[in-house]
């Protein structure tokens, strides 16, 4: 594969891999790589030429052979994981006490989703690892007739209409109800945390319309992220049967804090007590017999592997409380001792106090009056803050996951352990509800999440993974320059609008100067952009590296670091006038006219018309005609002003390329050609041909921060219209998707126009961008912008002082070398690679002799007066790239 320069010389570029695209080896066979868009990357991804190491993935989960295209199949002869298209999600996050950060003992330790059918993706006891694929439930009359409320297979039509209802506006709490199209039967299923016991509880009644119809729950267990090695059993607890797995193999993608597998158990009972039950494995014909014709047969008592467990709650009007619980080890005992506990309780009780420390949590969130009182926005604003809380995991606090589901996660199998899902940590994303926290004032969980990634992501030498596990070991190693760059900015507002001092956080100054560092050595080109699919010149990546160093300059100027400021000002500044050079084509093509910005450009020159081959799809274009409104992250990062002419003329690109309006107002793809998407007919990314990328509702509340910036105040883009238009991508169960359909036609799949698809519902991103712009409607501004950024930019960069100085050639054959240079500045700083230091200036001349590294040095000479703010401090500098070679 080509590789492509990203910059060199005086730019700091370097080369970068154009094979930077692959979505994930064999991604059929372990589900779906990546987040928030995404591609994704494995070994092989990072720069082998950058300055500082890129991180491994801590494990290789893809299988051998791919896995071909699952049919629908009620018995699930394979096992894969569920949909990503979820409508309810839950866990319980304590008794009432309110605080606003996770890791507190009463929170929970079981999290799980909603399909339109079932109970699914259930976690314990960290929200990034899986242990149940499904709970649903089966009416039949023994004689044939056999309905399952799950939906498998969107192209199957059955006779169950299938209706999720949000029961509070103050907590998570979901209700099916089902009903028969061919029967008179009804059935009515409520889902709670137990906040006291690590179990769901779920609450039954069922009508069978007068017919002595029975009622089945079907447990589909997939214990530590895979059915290999599970062992299933049925007993007897008291006079009660009751159902379990466990799983005690090794091989798990999960590793404890002494980096050995999870051992989890699980048990399944009932209140009152199943009137028959079975483990039973999915290969033996009386399975099918069971599924298929509800026809009971000989009960098994121990099952292998890929199994199901089944029990009957009653026959007839029934009435119960089933609860799923869960241990650590072994041994189900303590697992089975849970769920009949927590089946035992009053569902009522449980339901209660659940609903308290939601209740509590909620007490300490503001509602904006943009939402206050709108039947839609203000419940889908209750519901988008609980949905950042709910995807925290409570064993480490501030972790927040992109999503609590698999993508396309139907025809991701589950045999194998594997690192599917976006249930892991992406510092990008994270940094979304950091800012969503804030916004909504619950400030304490926003430094939690700041201090995660510092304390618990950052790499030594300032580097911060792809992502991670929610325990910090790596996931993905690859190198994304914003996620590096964000925490930054996340530690400015900590430190300076928040107040913390260093010496009460869990990261310090020299954490910040390492991220800010590695920015300087290795930005303006990075690795991945935002998309995690492209490397090379990004107006989205750049815009996060600036306010990172402006970030970074700031803490370090209100700490008498004026070295480190003035060379990351002068950094900043660099790439705040290089952006444009190197991101704007002058020339245009046939199908765009200039000037305007580009997703990626893959070297310093914006109209070489150099062909991109796209990840997901392969198709190629002139990387001009690959439109992204990426570049407005220079308008909401504060690095440019919302009436830039380029940025107007970029804006209209955008609308003629990447915009569709639908039902609920407009919407964006991420960039023309995108595959990351269902293909042509509807059938899920992993097994579908031709996949296009879908439409991402985020992309609307992006934009309704720049209209709020441009101060707009009418027309279909106004904020207020946005915000209501992003609401309008909610499902029923009050979740954002990452994506929705994007034309009226639905394919063989019976996708709707602007609704969700099987990718990721609910993704954080999407609920923080709902939130920041619900109240920066309110403020009448975008509320994540940083204050420094715009303040220093505002009317452009300050007034440069005069700075000539003498840089070395880029090659060298020696460890030293000397610079000099004049400047009518007061004060001179160098660094090399970071580790900035101050040089005499006398009478505006100065000379340093500085060391170099073997290899690939980046080199900054910053001039400037240090007796004034970040936000005012004019700076001078000169950068280079010098290569020792002995």
């Amino acid at each position: 594969m080509a590789r492509r320069d990203t910059g060199s010389g005086d730019e700091g570029g370097r080369d970068e891999g154009s094979d930077r695209r692959r979505f994930l080896a064999g991604a059929a066979t372990t589900g779906l790589a990546g987040l928030a868009g995404c591609g994704g990357s494995g070994p092989g991804d990072a720069d082998p030429a950058a300055t500082d190491p890129v991180e491994e993935p801590s494990t290789d989960s893809t299988d051998a052979t791919p896995t071909p295209r699952p049919e629908p199949d009620d018995i699930e002869l394979a096992p894969f994981w569920t949909t990503g298209e979820k409508v309810g999600v839950g866990t319980a996050i304590g008794d009432g006490s309110g605080r606003g950060v996770a890791g507190d003992d009463a929170d929970g330790r079981v999290w799980y989703t909603l399909t339109r059918g079932a109970l699914t993706g259930v976690r314990f006891p960290r929200v990034d690892l899986l242990n149940v694929r499904r709970l649903d439930f089966l009416v039949a009359d023994g004689e044939g007739y056999a309905a399952r409320t799950a939906e498998l297979d969107r192209r199957t039509d059955d006779d169950i209409e299938r209706t999720v209802v949000p029961t509070a506006d103050d907590a998570l709490c979901y209700r099916h109800e089902f009903a028969s199209a061919s029967r008179a039967w009804t059935l009515d299923v409520e889902y709670v945390a137990d906040p006291d016991r690590d179990a769901v509880v779920v609450d039954v009644s069922f009508d069978a319309g007068g017919e002595d119809l029975s009622l089945y729950a079907v447990c589909r267990p997939a214990v530590t992220t895979g059915t290999a090695g599970d062992r299933h059993a049925r007993a007897t607890a008291g006079d009660d049967a009751v159902l379990s797995a466990t799983d005690a193999t090794d091989g798990g993608v999960v590793r404890d804090a002494d980096g050995a597998d999870y051992d989890v158990s699980l048990g399944l009972a009932v209140d009152p007590g199943f009137g028959w039950a079975t483990a039973t494995p999915v290969g033996d014909p009386a399975t099918a017999r069971l599924l298929r014709r509800g026809i009971e047969g000989e009960r098994s008592r121990k099952a292998s592997e890929n199994a199901a467990l089944v029990g009957r709650l009653g026959v007839g009007a029934t009435d119960a409380t089933v609860a799923l619980g869960f241990a650590e080890g072994t041994d189900p005992t303590a697992a089975v001792d849970v769920a009949r506990a927590s089946a035992a309780a009053d569902f009522e009780d449980v339901r209660e106090s659940y609903r308290a420390g939601w209740r509590a949590w909620l007490d300490g969130v503001d509602v904006p009056d943009s939402v206050a009182g709108d039947a839609t926005l203000e419940p889908l604003y209750r519901t988008s803050v609980m949905a950042l809380r709910a995807a925290e995991d409570a064993t480490s606090p501030g972790a927040g996951v992109a999503s609590p589901c698999v993508p396309w996660g139907e025809v991701v199998p589950a045999t194998n352990p594997s690192d599917v899902g976006y249930h892991y940590v992406w510092s990008r994303d994270l940094y979304q509800s950091f800012t969503a926290l804030e916004a909504m004032g619950r400030t304490e969980a926003a430094i939690a999440a700041a201090e995660y990634l510092f304390d618990v992501q950052q790499r030594e030498g300032g580097f911060v993974p792809q992502n991670t596990y929610v325990d910090g070991r790596t996931r993905w190693g690859g190198e994304q320059l914003d996620e590096v760059a964000f925490p930054l900015v996340s530690a400015r507002r900590v430190t300076g609008e928040h107040g913390r001092a260093f010496d009460d956080l869990a990261f310090g100054y020299d954490d910040v100067a390492a991220s800010a560092d590695y920015v300087l050595r290795n930005g303006p080109g990075t690795g991945q952009e935002r998309w995690e699919e492209e490397g090379g010149l990004s107006p989205s990546t750049i815009a996060a590296e600036i306010a990172g160093l402006v970030s970074a300059a700031a803490v370090a100027s209100e700490r008498g670091r004026t070295a480190d400021t003035l060379v990351w000002l002068a950094t900043a500044d660099r790439f705040r006038r290089g952006v444009r050079e190197w991101c704007v084509t002058r020339e245009g093509t046939d199908r765009h006219d200039p000037p305007y910005y580009f997703r990626i450009n893959g070297n310093r020159d914006p109209d070489d018309g150099t062909e991109r081959s796209l990840a997901n799809g392969g198709r190629s274009f002139d990387e001009r005609n690959v439109i992204d409104a990426g570049f407005l992250e220079l308008v909401r990062l504060g690095v440019l002003p919302a009436d830039d002419e380029v940025i107007e003329r970029s804006l209209a690109v955008v609308d003629d390329a990447i915009r569709v309006e639908t039902p609920e107002g407009p919407a964006f793809y991420r960039y023309t050609g995108d595959g990351y998407g269902e293909g042509d007919d509807g059938a899920p990314f992993p097994v579908g041909t031709d996949t296009y990328g879908r439409l991402w509702p985020l992309l609307t509340g992006e934009r309704a921060e720049y209209e709020l910036a441009a101060e707009t105040e009418s027309g279909p883009d106004r904020p207020s219209a946005l915000l209501s238009t992003l609401a309008g991508f909610a499902n029923e169960g009050r979740l954002l998707p990452e994506q929705v359909w994007d034309r009226e036609d639905g394919g063989d799949y019976g996708w709707t126009f602007g609704a969700g698809t099987g990718s990721a519902t609910p993704l954080s991103w999407s609920h923080a961008a709902f939130v920041r712009l619900a109240n920066g409607v309110d403020a009448g501004r975008p509320l994540g912008t940083p204050a420094v950024v715009r303040e220093r930019y505002t009317d452009g960069s300050p007034e440069e002082p005069t700075l000539d100085v003498s840089l070395p050639d880029s090659t060298v054959g020696s460890t030293e070398v000397t610079i000099t240079g004049e400047t009518d500045a007061s004060t001179v700083a160098v660094a090399v690679g970071g580790d900035a230091e101050l040089i005499g200036v006398d009478d505006g001349t100065f000379e340093a002799t500085v060391p170099l590294d073997s290899g690939r040095n980046t080199l900054v000479v910053a001039a400037g007066e240090p007796r004034r703010s970040a936000s005012e401090l004019a700076v001078a500098g000169a950068r280079t790239v010098v290569a020792v070679v002995e």
